[in-house]
């Protein structure tokens, strides 16, 4: 008996992984199996099942299913019938996102906690709606932490929140986004940078040279941090040193942004 359930289950799962083949035919490699399956296949595959069993993963495929040959009707009835979860607001986030509705997708990817999705929005929007690109990192930002996501991603959503904040002049929300980011993970270089830059802008000069060191101690190899602490440095009337910092960003990259700044204060 055990030997007729063991195979039983393999034929069930073999089964189940050939509809999935089918639903993504057309991602597979010319010369693969799955690219000479077609996508109805599996659609039948997965309907056989959930007449079986219903089971969200099946519901998933099959709205995913429905999302690729454009029935968004079906990938709606499909992934309502899901539980609450990540999953679900996703697929619906991609049906609105394909009726046009925009706005009511980009508000399903932040319950999802879709980063990729959200960060392309914000990408798109940062210019022409930098308010409304703020206020959907921030409702991401906020999904990440209440789902427990790696610190590193909350990170990454402050220090965007901080360049959205200063691309708004809310200069101290920037850094205070910054200096959160910079908590959850001390070792950015990117992080510390904004930092730095940011405090170096706000005239706020010791602060800034100690994001600048701090960098120097994570990559003694960053030209932007030479470059910054020279700024410092020169801000501060310490031409020497200034000119010191620029040098060895010189001889790292002479093309630096910052080194180009910094190279203009020194000319005579």
């Amino acid at each position: 008996m055990l030997a007729g359930l063991v195979f039983l289950l393999a034929l069930v799962l073999g089964t189940v992984q050939l509809g999935s083949d089918a639903v993504f035919a057309r991602a597979g490699e010319r010369v693969s199996l799955p690219a000479h399956l077609h996508p109805h296949l599996g659609v039948s595959i997965y309907r056989a099942v959930a007449r079986i069993a219903q089971a969200p993963y099946v519901d998933g495929m099959l709205a995913r299913a429905a999302l690729d040959r454009g029935d968004l009707v079906q990938a709606q009835r499909y992934a309502q019938q899901l539980p609450s979860s990540g999953n679900r607001d996703d697929l619906l986030g991609f049906v609105a996102q394909a009726r046009g509705d925009d706005r009511a997708a980009l508000q399903y990817f932040v319950r999802a906690g879709d980063i990729e999705a959200i960060d392309s929005a914000v990408d798109r929007l940062q210019y022409r709606d930098p308010a409304y690109a703020y206020r959907l990192e921030s409702g991401l930002k906020q999904r990440l932490q209440q789902s427990g996501t790696h610190p590193d991603a909350v990170a990454e959503a402050y220090w965007q929140l901080g360049r959205l904040a200063w691309m708004q002049s809310q200069r101290n929300l920037a850094m205070q986004n910054y200096e959160q980011a910079i908590a959850l993970s001390p070792l950015s270089e990117k992080f510390l940078l904004s930092g730095g830059f940011s405090a170096y802008e706000m005239h706020e000069y010791p602060l800034a040279q100690r994001y600048f060191q701090r960098v120097l101690g994570v990559n003694p190899a960053s030209p932007d941090a030479y470059a910054g602490a020279g700024m410092v440095a020169f801000r501060m009337g310490d031409r020497a040193r200034a000119q010191y910092y620029a040098q060895r960003a010189r001889a790292i990259d002479p093309h630096s942004h910052p080194l180009l700044s910094l190279e203009s204060m020194l000319r005579p």
